[in-house]
């Protein structure tokens, strides 16, 4: 009897809860945390993902792509401005880092396990997930930015091929929320 193909069925949807309890449970602005996220990242980066069907954009198309995303967080941040979030290299390191371990996370993992059952439903699942783990963090009140920014980022990944390009944005976002 083959029983790979079984324990690959339940492997992934388990490292996405295991990651999602790993984010949830994380203490704010610390190094745990940014260990956490971290590890977080590294199980999104080493999981098995079944490469995602189409064509690699251009260069020119996943700029495109990334510039849209930027500039909506940028108009969001002037429109919208928040509490900017301390400044410190510390601060910065782990926005870079939560950015890159996010969307390695959502948009490579939880994406690439979701788009089984279509683009739609992995760029809104994924989303779903990413909302819901930033509840801890960010409070009832930033769940429309959170899934937002989630279908923003599922844009991307859909559109470019890739979580390359929610990452720089992922990143981008973050540091604007600094200053």
């Amino acid at each position: 009897m083959n029983w790979r193909p079984k324990v690959a069925t339940i492997a992934t949807p388990a490292l996405i809860i295991f990651g999602c309890a790993v984010l949830i449970l994380r203490p704010a602005a610390t190094w745990t945390a940014v260990l956490m996220t971290a590890a977080v990242g590294v199980v999104g980066l080493l999981a098995r993902v079944p490469p995602t069907p189409g064509p690699r954009p251009s260069a020119p198309r996943w700029l495109l792509i990334v510039a849209i995303g930027v500039m909506a967080f940028v108009v969001a941040r002037v429109w919208f401005a928040g509490v900017p979030s301390p400044f410190s290299f510390f601060a910065v390191g782990a926005n870079v880092l939560a950015g890159v371990a996010d969307e390695l996370f959502f948009r490579r993992l939880t994406y690439g396990w979701l788009a089984r059952w279509g683009a739609g439903i992995a760029v809104i699942g994924s989303a779903c997930v990413f909302t819901l783990v930033h509840v801890p963090s960010y409070g009832v009140a930033a769940l429309p930015v959170d899934f937002t920014a989630g279908l923003l980022f599922g844009w991307q990944r859909w559109s470019g091929g890739g979580w390359s390009g929610p990452a720089v944005t992922h990143v981008a976002a973050n540091l604007l929320q600094m200053g």
